[in-house]
């Protein structure tokens, strides 16, 4: 199986709907969508600035997205302690993800996948509640394909597929992916958010999605690629292929758009 997540195109925060870089950047992105084969399904986001995204490839296709409430972008708040380091925020209700290193680096629950949920901060905000959904989303979704979760990363899997690299005579370490030519290959495409992307993968590959939140960014209209790998028939777990690809902005001639940082970074690259 096959897991494609698309951030939205660069967003109008203030109306839920994206910028004239951000349809720029769509209209490129489309035409690589447009251009994969055997798309199973796609998802997509309630947010105005996703199905914006999502709805230029979708024409083209002829396809409908299913449209997933938890899809929507990880901002819930939570109460900021009074001894935040940022005496803005501190006391406030803020967005549970939107922390300062020195704080996020002082707790060592934020590494723990089992744990940072029950850190004093999310505790704040019921933060484990909103976490669940999606987590419970996600594998809604995945148990309806037969890969159905059993422990913190392994899927049993109903109907095994084969592993085309055991079984065929390919190369071990091939660099070009042949597994668009599987027609029993299951492709879900996702437009959806960076917070709540984060979310997903953290809970597919067991890490505590703090670590991502913190520690990495995707640009606005990037591709990320998660793979399912059987190396033992009917077990299955996913690995992340590709973060974050934007090669369709960098051959289209646009720049990439740094929303999404945490601060205002220099836009020299």
């Amino acid at each position: 199986m096959r897991l494609i997540f698309i951030r939205h195109g660069d967003p109008d925060y203030l109306n839920d709907d994206l910028t004239d870089k951000g349809r720029r950047e769509v209209e490129l992105l489309t035409k690589r969508v447009c251009s994969w084969k055997n798309i199973t399904q796609i998802y997509q986001s309630p947010l105005g600035r996703a199905k914006a995204t999502a709805a230029p490839s979708l024409k083209l296709l002829g396809r409908t997205a299913i449209t997933c409430n938890w899809l929507q972008e990880f901002y819930y708040k939570t109460t900021y302690p009074k001894n935040y380091p940022d005496s803005y925020r501190a006391g406030k209700k803020e967005m549970c993800w939107d922390l300062l290193p020195q704080y996020f680096a002082g707790d060592n629950k934020f590494f723990d996948k089992d744990k940072w949920a029950d850190s004093k901060l999310m505790k704040g905000g019921n933060i484990k509640k909103f976490y669940k959904e999606v987590c419970d989303g996600i594998d809604g979704i995945l148990k309806s394909y037969g890969y159905i979760r059993r422990t913190n990363i392994l899927y049993e899997v109903k109907n095994p597929v084969p592993n085309h690299n055991w079984s065929e005579p390919v190369y071990k370490y091939h660099l070009q992916s042949i597994k668009d030519d599987y027609p029993e290959e299951t492709t879900l495409v996702f437009f959806c958010h960076l917070g709540v992307m984060f979310t997903i993968i953290a809970h597919l590959t067991g890490l505590s999605p703090m670590q991502l939140w913190q520690g990495f960014y995707v640009a606005p209209t990037s591709i990320t690629v998660l793979n399912s790998e059987e190396r033992l028939k009917g077990k299955a777990c996913f690995r992340v292929e590709r973060l974050g690809d934007t090669n369709h902005l960098t051959n289209g001639g646009e720049r990439i758009s740094s929303s999404g940082y945490f601060a205002d970074v220099l836009n020299e690259i």
